[in-house]
């Protein structure tokens, strides 16, 4: 039997031999009480009779828009993607549709999708910011979820991996194969996460060794394929470099990969001449030349929590504010050489 192309609450209810409310509590997202034999019935009827909820005129009676803005900085970077994937899917389930704004690091971007938040198009928000302006996050007066660790996001819920337990594990492995000449790579977008955790924790850990940091060996570039070739020349270009460095330590996976290329462009084994470590694990780190050890972020529990905590927020604005934070897990492979330890 060929289905109508619009089925109403009224058919479905008929169908299933209950009121029009009864149908309308198992349908709507405020439930209500529904004996299981009932809401057997009107489910068997809205799958004989294809009903599809109309969000847009259920938004109308309940002040919901049914749609959540997810912002990331680079879709492009598949750690961004996966999470955005993963994240989508858990707010389809709770009968949300979902837009994603790339920010691409560009603080423009992100304000213009502000704008579109602050005008009541959205029901949330679910967001790695480029700035650390919390305030304006708040501002914008929507259930949001921050992904990434803000240490000063104490009434935002939050998402993301602990990075500078993620760091440590990274710098530990270095030091225990033996490098002493460490450098980091990392950018100036959201210094709370990437300037001052993994760099603060560098500095900490160099502190704790007893080595001074060097100045020549913090690298601030974009993380992105672009950078990593930035990266590249920097270290070609450093006097007696093969003196100075012995391992860099990369804030994501992109400008790792892409420093490996080219490195190798240039003549120089990575996993041999020089170590290389990335965080992220991304596909592509398993099939770089040499492939990339990493710090791997566990990115389908991060996307999986952000979902579940925004639609908790949703449904209970005064919740208290919860912070999620997963452990980083080392992933060996070729791009961590092995140093003799004079002593």
């Amino acid at each position: 039997m060929a289905r109508k192309q619009s089925i109403s609450i009224i058919e479905v209810a008929r169908l299933a031999g209950v009121s029009k409310s009864t149908v309308s509590r198992v349908v709507s997202d405020r439930g209500g009480s529904v004996s299981p034999k009932a809401e057997g019935l009107v489910n068997k009827a809205i799958e004989e009779l294809g009903y599809t909820r109309n969000h847009h005129a259920s938004g109308l009676r309940t002040q919901r828009s049914w749609m959540i803005l997810v912002m990331v900085p680079d879709i492009a970077n598949s750690f961004w993607a996966e999470i955005a994937r993963t994240t989508q899917d858990g707010l389809e389930a709770g009968g949300y549709s979902v837009v994603i704004g790339n920010t691409d690091w560009s603080e423009q971007r992100q304000e213009r999708y502000y704008g579109l938040a602050r005008s009541g198009r959205f029901d949330g928000l679910i967001l790695n910011s480029v700035t650390d302006d919390l305030d304006a996050i708040k501002d914008m007066g929507i259930p949001t979820v921050l992904l990434g660790e803000r240490v000063e996001a104490q009434d935002i819920d939050t998402v993301g991996t602990d990075t500078r337990a993620a760091t440590r594990i990274a710098l530990d492995f270095l030091w225990a194969r033996g490098h002493r000449r460490i450098a980091i790579a990392t950018n100036e977008h959201g210094s709370e996460r990437f300037l001052s955790l993994r760099r603060r924790t560098y500095g900490e850990f160099l502190s704790e060794k007893g080595v001074a940091v060097d100045r020549d060996l913090v690298f601030r570039l974009n993380l992105s394929e672009e950078g990593g070739k930035e990266l590249a020349k920097s270290i070609l270009s450093l006097p007696r470099w093969q003196e100075r460095i012995d391992a860099v330590f990369c804030g994501n996976d992109v400008i790792a990969i892409a420093t490996i290329d080219a490195l190798a462009a240039a003549g120089v084994a990575v996993g041999s001449d020089i170590s290389i470590i990335g965080m992220d694990d991304i596909p592509a780190a398993a099939h770089s030349r040499p492939a990339l050890t990493t710090v791997r972020k566990m990115r389908t529990l991060t996307g999986k929590a952000a979902a579940e905590l925004l639609l908790a927020r949703i449904s209970d604005p005064g919740r208290p504010t919860e912070k999620r934070l997963f452990p980083g897990e080392l992933v060996t492979r070729a791009s961590v050489a092995e140093r003799c330890i004079h002593t």
